[in-house]
């Protein structure tokens, strides 16, 4: 037994292989020194090699083989990032667990105690979404193992549809706490209330996605892949033209402390003290997303252009918007008396 890093891990030599498996043992050194003595015990009964190797992998194992085998080759610097958040997360409470231990009843005990801490479902959902994968792979292209615990779990809803905008008294409050930071919250807020992008898109915005001549920003890949244009307001030109007058020409980032990028960690704990200060509840960064296209809703633009500015890839996404705009339902309904109207006359 040896450690890499913070975990345990033994070779194993197979016979009629050259080179031997190496086999995560989990971060707890009396359990992988348990694990040890049981993979030595049935080495010698002659047993060990009967079984597959799934049944002596740990969930922290599993985990770590998708983000080398799957994960690096198929998302994004960022998806990475947010992987190994939620890696972290599922190995504080799953991590030493064998995966033939992972039954549906500890998965629900899982969701029990992420409620108990007071995380939202939707949080719970994109936890247990990512070790659901990881399972599928192990079941159906690692033949790794013969069941999925998930096959038997519901796991919480992934989306609410959730539609939160700043009512006219919480803009106020919220920008008189801004005005007395005069920081660069100020101007992150502004740009993601008046263009809609997203907390990482602003985070990683750089020079070359800014076009201050015509007035404009573009950026090529967003979250689902799709590239989005935007056309800036007013408030957003001015924000982002006083930025470029002090800007750093060594450094492409729009958004930089320290001479490192702007982290969306730093944007979201600093907003959320905002809002407390601004006595503004149940009102997060991404709330500025939903608040973006509420007031075009509400300005009478059609959804179809909300979706285009919002970069909705399904307009099923933007109608969650549309009952803020009961006008338009008005004059159709009055273009329907005239026409009928028209037709008793």
């Amino acid at each position: 037994m040896y450690k890499r890093g913070n975990v345990y891990w033994c070779k194993i030599t197979i016979p009629g292989h050259k080179k031997p498996i190496c086999k995560s043992l989990g971060k707890d050194k009396k359990l992988a020194k348990a694990i040890e003595a049981k993979i030595r015990a049935e080495i010698q009964e002659g047993k060990f090699f009967e079984k597959r190797e799934g049944e002596y992998l740990t969930v922290a194992g599993l985990l770590e083989m998708y983000r080398h085998r799957y994960a690096k080759a198929n998302k994004r610097p960022e998806s990475l990032k947010t992987d190994g958040y939620l890696a972290k997360k599922l190995n504080g409470f799953l991590g030493e667990d064998l995966l033939p231990e992972v039954t549906p009843g500890r998965l629900e005990d899982y969701i029990a105690k992420r409620r108990d801490d007071g995380v939202s479902d939707v949080t719970i959902h994109h936890e247990l979404n990512l070790l659901r994968h990881a399972f599928n792979l192990a079941c159906k292209k690692w033949d790794l193992l013969d069941k999925n615990p998930f096959e038997k779990v519901t796991i919480p809803p992934g989306s609410k549809k959730r539609v939160r905008y700043l009512k006219p008294e919480e803009e106020k409050r919220l920008f008189a706490e801004l005005d007395k930071r005069g920081d660069w919250l100020k101007s992150v807020v502004i740009i993601a209330r008046e263009t809609g992008l997203r907390l990482s898109n602003i985070c990683n915005l750089t020079w070359d996605q800014v076009d201050l001549f015509k007035r404009a920003i573009e950026i090529e890949h967003t979250k689902n892949g799709n590239p989005v244009w935007i056309p800036l307001s007013d408030a957003v030109y001015q924000e982002l033209k006083t930025l470029n007058k002090v800007r750093n020409l060594k450094i492409d980032r729009v958004f930089w402390i320290d001479g490192r990028g702007l982290h969306r960690g730093w944007v979201g704990l600093a907003f959320r003290r905002l809002c407390k200060r601004a006595k503004v509840e149940n009102f997060r960064f991404h709330d500025l997303r939903h608040d973006f296209c509420s007031r075009l809703v509400q300005a009478g633009q059609p959804l179809q252009v909300v979706a285009e500015l919002a970069g909705h890839t399904n307009i099923t996404t933007t109608q969650r918007y549309a009952h803020l705009n009961p006008e338009m339902k008005r004059k159709a309904i009055e273009a329907l008396n005239g026409n009928n109207a028209s037709a008793s006359g």
